[in-house]
């Protein structure tokens, strides 16, 4: 689902960002790969169910999404993806600029963030673990992802041709680069 949805807003057609009308296209966004050390990371992260998460150095080289789902009549699958859609979702109900920098000013919009899109969405990004946990009263979902994004002064992506910066020939059909 992640790189279906990161190809979305590498093509530059689909993902509106609030107040800023369509997102523009990546040249380069990598396409992600599951990793199991990532998830075991996810796992540690969730598995005491203390929403307050663990200190960075738990999880060196990733940086993590998490959600909080009060619902647990929904299946593990089901809620999986209602984390990912709304981490998603983010772009289309608080925006970004169109040039796709990440400032400081980012840290601090309060609820009004993008801080779990930006790490979906950055481009270098190359794996991801994910873990869901059910605490009895609620769903805790995590992902981790490496090298994480999310860094100051720095573009979420760079805006320009479809795939204009992957290494040659390496544009797949979902307008990411393999590595």
């Amino acid at each position: 689902m992640h790189n279906t949805l990161r190809g979305n807003v590498a093509r530059g057609q689909t993902e509106t960002s609030f107040g800023w009308g369509i997102a523009p296209p990546a040249t380069r966004m990598y396409r992600m790969k599951y990793s199991c050390d990532a998830e075991s990371f996810a796992q540690q992260y969730i598995s005491s169910c203390n929403i307050n998460g663990l200190p960075a150095h738990t999880h060196p080289g990733y940086k993590v999404n998490t959600h909080v789902l009060r619902n647990v009549r929904v299946s593990p699958i089901g809620a999986a993806q209602h984390a990912t859609l709304t981490w998603w979702s983010q772009l289309a109900r608080f925006g970004m600029r169109s040039n796709m920098m990440f400032y400081a000013s980012e840290n601090h919009r309060g609820a009004n963030n993008v801080l779990s899109w930006s790490k979906m969405a950055w481009w270098n990004n190359r794996r991801i673990g994910c873990s869901l946990q059910n605490c009895g009263s609620f769903y805790y979902i995590a992902c981790m992802y490496s090298p994480g994004g999310n860094d100051i002064n720095q573009p979420v992506y760079k805006v320009g041709a479809v795939c204009s910066e992957c290494p040659s020939g390496q544009c797949d059909g979902q307008a990411l680069c393999r590595w």
